[in-house]
């Protein structure tokens, strides 16, 4: 009865021992990640030169370290609305969410909006019905209940609107990351990013330059980006982040397959051309059927 009671113990401890082995071991399998990258440069109003390059530049680099990247080019406020609900609605099958803003930015009232082409504004009591609420794709992202997101915001430029604002101030306000959340912005709150003489921003060119560097945490890759921007700007752009992040993020290295297939959905619309004609996304194909832990448990003690 005595070995029967410890034998069972001992079968008991060795299925727990290698549970603990499996889900070790499937926190450094590749996660599946989804990106959305949106670039306005065509603006009526302060038209800039890096967004949609900067947007092409991302897509290559995070499509390179395995995201499936959404693109989205010098878009009206419809267009960007249905590419986040897009966005938010595939990111519930992925375990990491990332959101890429290049354009103009703007605060009204400590909040912080995106810009989209062909904006209306009188006044800053227009901005929540003109442009799009940055928290509000926060939000969006929660909702999705993946393990982390990123945000990052490259929409501090000058705001050319600020002519028609009660209170103007430059820049973009300080936001808070919820909880296994990364926020990063081009430059410190209150303060304005440069557009980039050569073909991308120097936000953008020192992002892509790090990204393929392996086992490097999000923390770091972004006080790296931070070091080579203050030093391309004299200290004039000063890059900053909000983190809650609870575990470790790589773009490349640990946990990540930067070999793995991504694809890529494109769409662009001139300020002229209308909504409707906006490309629709397609969700990426189901992954095939995994073996639950208990079968894999049972395929090592067998073999």
């Amino acid at each position: 009865m005595k070995k029967t009671i410890s034998l069972r113990l001992l079968c008991s401890f060795f299925v727990a021992a290698m549970s603990i082995m499996l889900l070790s071991a499937s926190d450094s399998l590749a996660q599946k990640r989804l990106a959305l990258l949106i670039g306005n440069s065509a603006y009526k109003n302060g038209p800039l030169k890096n967004p949609v390059n900067d947007v092409t530049a991302m897509d290559s680099a995070l499509t390179k370290v395995g995201f499936d990247v959404m693109v989205l080019k010098n878009a009206d406020r419809n267009a960007i609305g249905r590419a986040i609900d897009s966005f938010g609605s595939k990111l519930k099958n992925y375990d990491v969410g990332l959101f890429y803003f290049s354009g103009h930015g703007l605060q009204v009232n400590g909040i912080n909006y995106l810009c989209p082409l062909g904006m209306k504004l009188q006044g800053q009591s227009d901005v929540p019905y003109e442009a799009i609420d940055a928290g509000k794709v926060l939000a969006k992202m929660e909702d999705a209940g993946n393990r982390m997101n990123v945000v990052i915001l490259d929409a501090c430029r000058n705001n050319p609107f600020k002519r028609n604002f009660r209170s103007a101030r430059n820049g973009l306000a300080q936001m808070d990351a919820p909880t296994g959340s990364f926020i990063a912005f081009a430059t410190s709150p209150g303060k304005v990013a440069y557009d980039g003489k050569d073909r991308n921003s120097p936000y953008v060119t020192h992002m892509i330059g790090n990204m393929n560097t392996k086992d490097m945490t999000i923390e770091k890759f972004f006080k790296q980006v931070r070091r080579g921007v203050m030093k391309d700007t004299g200290k004039k752009q000063v890059p900053w982040e909000s983190s809650s992040m609870v575990g470790d993020f790589y773009f490349a290295g640990k946990g990540t397959s930067s070999s793995s297939s991504s694809s890529s959905s494109s769409a662009s619309q001139s300020s002229s051309q209308p909504a409707s004609t906006q490309q629709q996304y397609t969700p990426s194909p189901p992954p095939k059927p995994k073996k639950s832990k208990d079968e894999q448990i049972m395929d090592m003690i067998l073999n």
